[in-house]
């Protein structure tokens, strides 16, 4: 797989976004963390939000904990798209501060 192709890219997403569903599941309130990402950037993107940050939107509020880590971990197309723009920065940083360790560089 070519380094930084988009298989390659396509991969390395997939597997963050399946460390923030396991520090999800350990640590549900890390939703937030998400929420709080994607609410500065729709007020970055003013009256017109990205269709993807809309649908990322929708996602975190009918979504409890537990489906949303489901979600991270899917490869539908539709996670994969959104995984481009995905506001789980951040989550699994967290996640390693409160169970007393720091995260794994990248």
């Amino acid at each position: 797989m070519e380094r930084h192709g988009h298989a390659w890219i396509d991969a390395r997403n997939l597997a963050y976004d399946r460390a923030n569903a396991a520090a999800i599941r350990r640590h549900p309130a890390l939703v937030q963390v998400a929420r709080d990402n994607l609410a500065r950037w729709l007020a970055n993107d003013g009256d017109r939000p990205s269709p993807p940050l809309k649908e990322w939107e929708d996602i975190l509020f009918f979504l409890d904990a537990g489906r949303l880590a489901d979600f991270l971990e899917s490869e539908t197309p539709k996670a994969n798209r959104l995984r481009q723009s995905s506001p789980f920065l951040g989550i699994v940083e967290r996640a390693a501060e409160l169970d007393g360790h720091a995260a794994a560089p990248a």
